[in-house]
């Protein structure tokens, strides 16, 4: 889908500071494996402190959010929506987190949505609210999407959710306008393929209550499970399928070449074992991806992108005329593919700034 007149305002985030892997091996967390094949360095880990104490998900959200809208300089009777994003347990169970975060960022009137995609939903969201503005539905000329996870208690290991993917704690918050941004929202595209969805199920049963509290979430054995009963090289033939409809669906939209990419936002999941990684897919060289912020970063569930981009424009690696490509899926299986065309470089984002 090719937008009009649809920017990003503003880019805000959560984010704990790096824990060094080799803290998690040494301390018997994890293996050897998780910096020599997957590639990480550090992961970020939400840690109590006596100043601080313990922060839930929902609170992150909201502090990136108010870090996105003070950066934004809109009022807050431009918001027509929020939508928040998560892929773990946001603190409580039959509770509309979007409704919390709403209130404490955007207004009490402001309707909060939870909108749910696994890691997708970082940019499928982006999806969302362009169209939502697109139509003019509400008064509103914004809309802010947050995301927010913390993986720890008994039931989600970040060592051990799914071998190669080192999750960690954040949130982030973006918001979209019909007015005024430092990007452009040129394209997206969003592909999927349902018959995949049985890979995050594998052979569980349903039940009447999450089992989380009694035994760690495994998705790399419900993916082992599927794996047993299916054809392996079918169903990778499936997902490189939608992966490359949908680079290529984003950039017809969007009128570009990859050669016409300044950089690739890619998921901040671990390397692949062998020689074949995801920016050979997408026809780029590594330098041109957000691999080192991933590697430093660990998998922050659906706020990869989010959190890339404002790196990429705190670091001072893009300027203005560049594109930029956000490269990201979620199990079920979709992938979401947005294009941005960077106007200007934020005040927030110059030197002094940051």
């Amino acid at each position: 889908m090719r937008w009009n007149e649809i920017y990003v305002a503003s880019l805000g985030s959560w984010l704990p500071e790096p824990v060094p892997v080799a803290e998690a091996v040494a301390a018997g967390e994890c293996g050897q494996e998780w910096i020599d094949d997957f590639g990480y360095e550090s992961v970020r880990i939400a840690r109590e402190s006596e100043e601080e104490g313990w922060t839930a998900p929902p609170d992150m959200a909201v502090a990136a959010g108010r870090t996105a809208h003070e950066r934004s300089g809109l009022n807050k009777s431009t918001y027509s929506l929020l939508l928040h994003g998560s892929t773990w347990f946001q603190g409580l169970d039959i509770w509309p987190a979007a409704s919390y975060i709403a209130k404490r960022t955007v207004g009490a009137t402001v309707p909060g949505l939870d909108v749910q995609q696994r890691c997708n939903i970082g940019i499928s969201g982006l999806d969302l609210a362009a169209a939502h503005l697109t139509a003019g539905y509400g008064k509103g000329s914004a809309v802010m999407l947050t995301t927010a996870d913390r993986f720890g208690g008994p039931g989600a290991n970040r060592w051990q959710l799914r071998h190669g993917n080192a999750y960690a704690d954040g949130a982030t918050a973006t918001i979209l306008s019909t007015t005024e941004g430092f990007a452009r929202l040129k394209a997206t595209a969003t592909v999927a393929d349902n018959s995949l969805e049985p890979m995050a199920r594998g052979d569980e049963e349903f039940g009447p209550v999450s089992r989380a509290a009694e035994r760690q979430i495994d998705l790399t054995a419900r993916g082992d499970a599927q794996k047993a009963v299916s054809d392996e090289t079918m169903t990778n033939i499936r997902f490189g399928k939608v992966m490359q409809e949908a680079k290529q669906a984003v950039l017809d939209d969007a009128g570009l070449e990859m050669d016409d990419i300044a950089y690739v936002i890619i998921p901040s999941t671990g390397r692949i074992k062998g020689p074949f990684q995801i920016h050979h897919l997408l026809g780029v060289d590594e330098s041109e991806t957000t691999w080192e912020f991933a590697r430093r970063s660990g998998h922050i569930g659906a706020g990869d992108w989010a959190a890339g981009l404002e790196n990429l424009l705190l670091t001072g690696q893009l300027k203005p005329g560049d594109h930029v490509m956000l490269y990201g899926g979620g199990a079920g299986y979709t992938i979401t593919t947005a294009v941005l065309e960077i106007l200007e470089i934020p005040a927030w984002a110059e030197p002094a700034a940051a």
